[in-house]
C-alpha cells in the first residue's frame, strides 16, 4: 500500500532556509530538494499558525473551517469575551478522518487545534498543549501510558512548558536565550523520537508530523538569523547566540534525515510550512487607531499600558478598557490582524444590519487611507472583507472577522491603548509572518529534478496527500492536486480520481461541553506572548 509522510515545519521560509543550505548547514535538506521538487506555498489570508494548519489538514478555507485564531470573541450583552479555539470548533471534516474512514491508518503528531482528539485509526495526539494535559489530547487514550515507556522519551517535552511559557510572559532576558534555545531543540527531538519509534514498531500508511521550533526560533531571534539585520560588528554575544541557533537548524537538519531515512526509499516525502517569516520593526496599535477615528471609546478608567505583562487577566482586563455601548468596531485579538464591528441587536447601538455593507467599505477606505504621520506611507495595506459576511451569506460565520488587516511590516496589530501614538518603531527587530511558506515533495511518484515550480495554495496539501495515499480527493475540497509535481508516470498509473464528499460534522451549537482550565489558557496566552502576538 502507498505511504507518505509529511514533515511541517511551522514557520519555514526559503529565505532562510536558502541561505542555510548554501553556508553547509542544512546539507541534508539541501540533498533532498536537489531529488524532488519545491516551491511556495502561499498560507491564508491571516498568515497565522490556527488557521493556516486547519486549512493544510481540512482542505477547506477559515470562513468554511471556522478557526481565525487561537482566540475567539464571543459577544455577550455589551461585553465580548475570549474562547479558546480547539478540535471541537472546527466546522468541517479532517485529512486524519477522511483518510482513516476509507482504510488507512493515520498518525498525526503535534498539529494545533487537534484537541480533543478525533477517533481515528492510528495515532494521534494535538499541539500546543501543556504537557500536564496530553493525556486528553493523545488517541488512542491508552497510548499516553505507552509514552512514558519509550526508551529516552522525555514525554513532558510533548507539551508546551508552562514554567518556561510563563517565565517568558514579560520578554527573554538575555541570560535566557540559551536555555530558550535549547528548550525548542529538546522538543523537536522528543517528537522525532516519538515519531521514530512509531515508524519503526507500528508504521502507518499516513504519517504527518509538526515540528513548532522554528516558528518560536524565528519570532524572538529573528535579528540574529537574517543577514541584513545581523549587526555587521557583532559582539561575541551576538556571535554566540547566532551560533546557537545555527547548531538549532544543524540539528533540525538531521532529524528530518532521520525520519526520511526511515521511512524508506518507497514512501513519498512532503515537507510543508504554515507560513514564512520576515522582520518586523514597529508597533501598530490599532484600537488607538479606531479610537482616534471615532469607531471606538475608551471607559474613563483606561489607561495607558506600560507594562508588557500580558497575563490571561489582563486580557479580560482590556475587554473592559472599552466602552461598549458607544464602540462599533474594535480588536480584541492581536493574531487575528482583525477588526470586528459590534452590530445593533435591537438596542439602537452598533451597526445595523442594513447598514453593515456600506459602514464596512466606509471603514475600509478610511483604513488604506490613512498614512503615518512621520513620513506619509500607507500602514494598513490591505484590508480584506468578510464576502460571505457583506453578501447575507447563510453559511457565514457569525464570529468571523469582518475585516482583515495587512501592515506594511507583515507584523501584528497591537489592541491595547498606548497613550495616543498609533505607531512606534520597535528597539530591535523581531522575527514575524510572511504569507509565503515551504513546499517540498521527493519520492517515487515526485520529479526528480530539484525543479522549483510555480507557488502552490495551502488548501491543495489535503488533496495532495489523499492523492498519495491512493485516496480519491472529495468533490467539496478547495484545493487541488498538484498535478505538475508528478512524474507522467505515476500520473498514467495512479490518475487523480474525484469521489463523494466529505462528512460534515454534527452541529452541537458550537459550544464545548468542557472549556479548556484557566491554567490552559495561561499557557497559550504565554505562548501568544512570547510569539510575537501581543505589544
Amino acid at each position: 500500500m502507498k505511504k507518505v509522510l509529511m514533515i511541517g515545519l511551522d514557520g519555514a521560509t526559503f529565505s532562510l532556509l536558502n541561505p542555510l543550505m548554501d553556508e553547509g548547514v542544512m546539507p541534508f535538506l539541501k540533498e533532498l530538494m536537489g531529488r524532488g521538487v519545491h516551491a511556495d506555498l502561499m498560507s491564508t489570508q491571516n498568515p497565522l499558525t490556527p488557521p493556516a494548519w486547519v486549512s493544510m489538514v481540512t482542505g477547506r478555507s477559515p470562513d468554511v473551517h471556522g478557526i481565525f485564531d487561537f482566540l475567539r470573541p464571543q459577544p455577550e450583552g455589551d461585553m465580548v469575551f475570549l474562547k479558546v479555539n480547539d478540535s471541537r470548533y472546527i466546522r468541517c471534516e479532517t485529512l486524519w478522518s477522511m483518510a482513516s474512514r476509507q482504510g488507512r491508518r493515520v498518525t498525526s503528531l503535534n498539529f494545533f487545534g487537534m484537541a480533543p482528539p478525533f477517533p481515528v485509526d492510528g495515532y494521534m495526539i494535538a499541539g500546543f498543549v501543556p504537557w500536564k494535559y496530553l493525556r486528553s489530547a493523545t488517541h488512542p487514550p491508552s497510548f499516553y501510558d505507552r509514552l512514558k515507556t519509550i526508551p529516552d522519551l522525555e514525554y513532558r517535552h510533548l507539551g508546551m512548558a508552562i514554567s518556561e511559557e510563563k517565565k517568558c510572559i514579560q520578554g527573554l532576558e538575555d541570560a535566557e536565550f540559551e536555555e530558550w534555545i535549547r528548550l525548542q531543540g529538546d522538543r523537536d527531538g522528543a517528537w522525532v523520537g516519538l515519531l521514530a519509534h512509531l515508524m519503526r514498531t507500528d508504521p502507518t500508511e499516513l504519517t504527518a508530523m509538526v515540528l513548532d521550533g522554528p516558528d518560536k526560533i524565528q519570532h524572538l531571534f529573528w535579528r540574529f538569523l537574517d543577514r541584513e539585520l545581523y549587526d555587521r560588528n557583532p559582539t561575541q554575544w551576538d556571535t554566540h547566540i547566532r551560533e546557537l541557533c545555527l547548531d538549532y537548524y544543524r540539528a533540525l537538519d538531521g532529524r528530518i534525515k532521520r525520519l526520511v531515512e526511515l521511512a524508506g526509499p518507497e514512501t513519498n516525502i512532503v515537507m510543508t510550512s504554515d507560513h514564512g517569516f520576515g522582520a518586523t520593526t514597529e508597533v501598530v496599535y490599532v484600537n488607538e487607531w479606531l479610537a482616534a477615528n471615532g469607531y471606538l471609546a475608551w471607559t474613563g478608567h483606561a489607561a495607558a499600558d506600560g507594562s508588557r505583562k500580558l497575563t490571561l487577566d489582563k486580557i479580560k482586563d482590556h475587554t473592559t478598557n472599552i466602552d461598549w455601548p458607544n464602540t462599533k468596531a474594535y480588536s480584541v485579538t492581536p493574531s487575528s490582524n482583525a477588526i470586528y464591528l459590534k452590530r445593533d441587536t435591537g438596542d439602537g447601538r452598533g451597526v445595523k444590519d442594513s447598514e453593515y455593507p456600506d459602514f464596512c467599505r466606509a471603514l475600509r477606505e478610511r483604513l488604506l487611507a490613512w498614512r503615518d504621520p512621520a513620513n506619509g506611507e500607507q500602514v494598513f495595506v490591505e484590508a480584506y472583507l468578510n464576502e460571505k459576511k457583506m453578501a447575507g451569506a447563510k453559511d457565514a460565520i457569525d464570529y468571523g472577522p469582518d475585516i482583515t488587516l495587512r501592515l506594511r511590516d507583515g507584523g501584528f496589530v497591537s489592541i491595547v491603548r498606548s497613550g495616543g501614538d498609533i505607531i512606534r518603531p520597535r528597539e530591535k527587530a523581531d522575527g514575524t509572518h510572511r504569507p509565503n511558506g515551504i513546499f517540498i515533495a521527493q519520492g517515487p511518484d515526485i520529479e526528480g529534478e530539484g525543479e522549483r515550480l510555480a507557488a502552490l495554495d495551502i488548501l491543495d496539501i489535503t488533496p495532495l496527500l489523499l492523492h498519495l495515499a491512493g485516496l480519491p480527493v472529495p468533490t467539496d475540497l478547495e484545493g487541488r492536486v498538484p498535478t505538475e509535481i508528478f512524474t507522467s508516470e505515476s500520473l498514467s498509473r495512479n490518475p487523480v480520481k474525484v469521489s463523494g464528499a466529505t462528512q460534515r460534522l454534527e452541529e452541537d451549537g458550537g459550544e464545548p461541553k468542557k472549556d479548556v482550565s484557566d491554567e490552559e489558557k495561561e499557557a497559550l496566552i504565554a505562548q501568544m506572548k512570547v510569539l510575537g502576538y501581543m505589544d
